[in-house]
């Protein structure tokens, strides 16, 4: 109901206004209306009327504030002169904003003064900063883009050395049962989320996602070797010059090398394979060395976005309020609770002075998270909807962005470390081996030249081969991570936050 009203009618009763007139509202030169008096009564009581608000119904001489019209408009009871609030006959103190009608009529500035003090003690009725609509289009992409995240990491291949290795097309090749799980229990959580998205909703969903979780994790905690996201990857070696040689024909100087082989006494490129988490060997990073900082990130990541999340569909629900508030708590002790070699906050300042890159890393991590835990503790419960939104909106992006970028300076500096290393050795190779061909004085040995070089590969190629690897084995590794990190607070958030009914019955 808008503010303002005006009343009408014809019948009168001692100058006030009887059950079967109707009133017209106005405030600020703006009339509304009409009401009947029932209305009037509960529009004081509720607050949506001041008692500053001036009232008229057909017979009156003039406007009057309409607490005077709503107090004749009693039959069974009276009305609080000072707010207009329903009272009893024997009634003195109004409940509403206290006023005791046997002490003198407060003035305007005091009765504005009493509803607005009696509005704070009044229930807490947040409206919800999105339409049914645009909720649900929200929730399903958040779980349709995980899916699909996880799916790409599943399908993406690992860079090592010189060579790829496809882990899906391998799958029956890999050493192990609990390698063969890490690959295949997180492609089937995203096909999973992909089909709930827009086959399911609310607690469904949330449950059978959780589910999965519990699985993965429960898993991992009964095997070491479980969630240490290890794969077979191909490692670079480079044998000795007399090893080189002895793989090639020294008899026949003309003869092409073949798959693998170099022209004599030249380096080949070769690899073996090992089972390594190349994201954490190359970014220097070992989490089971360090279980009550994982412990308390994991904790603090889970309350942040959890808590953010369902706020944003949930505005009034406190219990995603503390989970917000304790998942910050939990953010902040990760970087100042002593463990082992000290202060992950320590670390950091170590590491600007020893290693840059990890320094620069580790600093927008520890910015981008307390900023996330900053904006859970000022999202208070009275805070109004737009701004509860922006906040909540952040801490979900600084605490995915903490995770996300502040990996990519080292990872960065490992991916230009190798690509320079590849390409070094690429191109000696292919120097020594176009050193070591003879003079071409026919078009037969300029022929048998370019086989040779073929099977080399070219610095340029190599450069190309190892940007494009170190990439994709970045992306599939921060899609894994990333996506098992937050299919848990997605779960949680669809089972806290259930089906909410449509806008309007009219939709199906």
């Amino acid at each position: 109901m808008r503010a303002g009203f005006r009343v009408s009618s014809s019948t009168e009763k001692n100058g006030k206004p009887t059950r079967a007139m109707m009133i017209h509202i106005s405030r600020d030169g703006d009339q509304f209306g009409p009401y009947s008096p029932e209305q009037v009564q509960e529009y004081l009581a509720s607050g949506q009327l001041l008692p500053t608000d001036l009232a008229w119904y057909e017979g009156a001489a003039d406007w009057v504030p309409v607490t005077e019209i709503a107090g004749g408009a009693q039959t069974a009871g009276v009305a609080c002169s000072n707010c207009g609030a329903a009272m009893d006959a024997d009634q003195v103190i109004c409940l509403a904003c206290g006023h005791n009608l046997d002490e003198p009529k407060l003035t305007e500035e005091e009765a504005a003064a009493a509803v607005a003090e009696a509005m704070k003690h009044k229930p807490l009725v947040i409206p919800p900063p999105y339409t049914y609509e645009d909720e649900t289009a929200d929730r399903s992409g958040a779980v349709n883009s995980i899916g699909w995240a996880l799916v790409t990491a599943c399908l993406l291949p690992v860079f090592g050395g010189t060579e790829w290795n496809i882990a899906v097309v391998n799958f029956w090749k890999l050493p192990d049962w609990q390698m063969m799980f890490d690959i295949l229990a997180p492609g089937i959580l995203g096909i999973v989320c992909i089909v709930l998205a827009t086959a399911s909703h609310g607690r469904a969903r949330g449950v059978t996602m959780l589910v999965l979780m519990l699985i993965i994790f429960g898993t991992g905690l009964a095997d070491d070797k479980v969630g240490t996201l290890k794969l077979q990857v191909p490692l670079d070696t480079t044998p000795t010059v007399s090893d080189a040689s002895a793989s090639t024909n020294e008899n026949d100087p003309d003869a092409v090398p073949g798959e693998g082989e170099v022209a004599p006494g030249v380096p080949k490129a070769t690899s073996k394979k090992e089972d390594v988490n190349i994201f954490y060997d190359k970014l220097g990073m070992k989490p089971g060395d360090h279980p009550v900082l994982v412990a308390l990130f994991f904790l603090g990541w889970v309350g942040v976005v959890f808590g953010a999340k369902a706020r944003l569909y949930r505005p009034d629900n406190i219990m995603a309020w503390l989970i917000g508030m304790v998942g910050g708590v939990f953010m902040i002790l990760f970087w100042f609770m002593p463990s082992g070699g000290g202060m992950m906050l320590t670390t950091m300042t170590g590491a600007l002075g020893s290693d840059l890159f990890l320094g620069i890393g580790l600093l927008l991590m520890f910015l981008l998270t307390v900023g996330a835990s900053v904006c859970c503790f000022i999202n208070t419960r009275r805070l109004r909807p737009s701004l509860m939104k922006k906040y909540s909106n952040l801490a979900v992006t600084f605490m995915v962005a903490g995770v996300m970028l502040s990996l990519v300076p080292a990872w960065g500096k490992g991916w230009y470390d190798e690509t320079k290393s590849h390409h070094t050795k690429a191109k000696e190779r292919y120097e020594k081996v176009k050193k070591s061909l003879p003079k071409a004085y026919i078009g037969i040995t300029t022929a048998q030249n370019e086989a040779k070089l073929a099977k080399v590969e070219k610095p340029t190629n190599a450069v190309i081969n190892s940007v494009c690897g170190w990439m994709l084995a970045g992306v599939k590794y921060l899609a894994w991570i990333g996506g098992l990190l937050i299919v848990l607070p997605l779960a949680l958030v669809e089972i806290l936050v259930g089906l909410r009914e449509p806008d309007s019955a009219d939709f199906v």
